[in-house]
């Protein structure tokens, strides 16, 4: 399949709601009941799913990331890590670390939490290190711990326990619990580059295009994911199955892909193939996402940049039915989705909000409108000829 296939599509057109901020969006979070933006200046702002404005805090600096416990709402901010009602908005605390902030997690009581950060090293190109730092819902630090890796994803269970992949040198994956770090191998030796927390495991995405699934920190059947053709971009894993994004470098010997230089796959539960999609030379593929469900069929987006277009494109999970092809100018910086909603944040600051029932009335009028100017073009064709 290629992306030449979706009709092309108005995302403003589309939008059930549309918001524009003064900075790029940098994170979203999505869930039944708010959308929140983090963006490049440090606004954290707040929505109900009608577009009403709840709440806007202002912090240090750009916000990487968002976790949700209790009625808090923590982000890691710059330096900073900070927590706010998610009622009203107000600030409780914030925290100063070292370093930049990367990554936050927290129980779904809110009353642990943790958070990393990194040093990054400008003439090396590397990281230093990096730092865990473990609080309680009130702010207090409660331990921090220091490794030379960065992790790239973070998992939490219940009792505060936190499981994080790590790039070079060792690789493999931290324990984090609350009197230290327990470090442990995994089946491949390659540095992880993302992760993504399903609704019953983790998967993991490695640099050679290895897929390890971890289940309650206990490493899952090596054989449930089909190795990829290149580092692993982005994946998005949901009960259904997953979704997993590869970057192919062109030219590969025996890698079939003609070239192409970005690569989504469709998988169901047991890990078989459903369907794949290639981009052109110079589209890397950023973000795939399982969205809402479009004209009674479950909703895969696909998220592409070549440095001046950003293309989505939108598929049927079962079988990679092309539904919409959207093209904005800006950046996608952050794509979260769910069974009704999926929401997109872009480099220009501007928001959108799509819901599943209101695009497929939307999309089926435009067919309808479609066939309805077809129909008329051909009845004027036939009175000229009767004529």
């Amino acid at each position: 399949m290629d992306m030449e296939g979706p009709p092309l599509r108005n995302l403003h057109e589309l939008a059930w709601f549309e918001r524009n901020l003064d900075a790029g969006v940098s994170t979203l979070h999505l869930d039944d009941n708010r959308l929140i933006a983090g963006d490049w200046d440090g606004g954290i702002h707040c929505w109900d799913l009608e577009g009403e404005r709840l709440w806007h805090v202002q912090t240090s600096n750009r916000v990487s990331n968002f976790a949700l416990g209790g009625d808090s709402l923590f982000a890691v901010c710059g330096r900073d890590i900070v927590a706010i009602n998610l009622e009203s908005g107000v600030l409780q605390w914030k925290f100063e670390l070292e370093g930049s902030s990367d990554l936050v997690a927290c129980t779904p009581d809110g009353s642990t939490i943790l958070a990393t950060s990194s040093v990054f090293d400008l003439e090396m190109n590397d990281f230093l290190e990096s730092t865990f730092w473990r609080f309680n819902a009130e702010g207090e630090l409660l331990r921090q711990d220091s490794i030379d890796e960065r992790p790239w994803s973070i998992e939490m269970r219940d009792d505060g326990v936190a499981f994080l992949p790590l790039s070079r040198p060792r690789c493999g994956l931290i324990r984090a619990e609350s009197d230290g770090l327990r470090h442990t191998q995994l089946p491949t030796s390659s540095p992880a580059t993302c992760g993504f927390t399903g609704q019953s495991h983790t998967v993991i995405g490695h640099a050679d295009g290895t897929l390890t699934g971890i289940d309650d920190g206990m490493v899952m059947d090596d054989d449930t994911y089909t190795n990829q053709p290149g580092p692993i971009e982005s994946i998005s894993a949901t009960e259904p199955g997953f979704l997993v994004a590869v970057s192919i470098e062109s030219g590969v010997v025996g890698s079939g892909f003609g070239g192409a230089e970005g690569l989504a796959r469709a998988y169901d539960r047991k890990g078989n193939l459903l369907w794949q999609i290639e981009t052109p030379l110079g589209h890397n593929i950023e973000h795939v996402v399982f969205g809402p469900t479009i004209e009674e069929s479950s909703s895969a987006w696909v998220t592409s940049w070549d440095e001046r277009t950003s293309v989505t494109d939108v598929r049927t999970i079962s079988d990679g039915n092309p539904l919409i092809r959207i093209e904005m100018d800006s950046r996608a910086n952050a794509v979260v989705g769910g069974p009704q909603y999926l929401a997109l944040g872009f480099d220009d600051g501007s928001v959108f909000l799509l819901q599943g029932e209101l695009l497929t009335r939307r999309l089926s009028s435009e067919v309808e409108s479609t066939s309805d100017d077809h129909r008329s073009k051909m009845a004027e064709k036939l009175r000229k000829l009767r004529s």
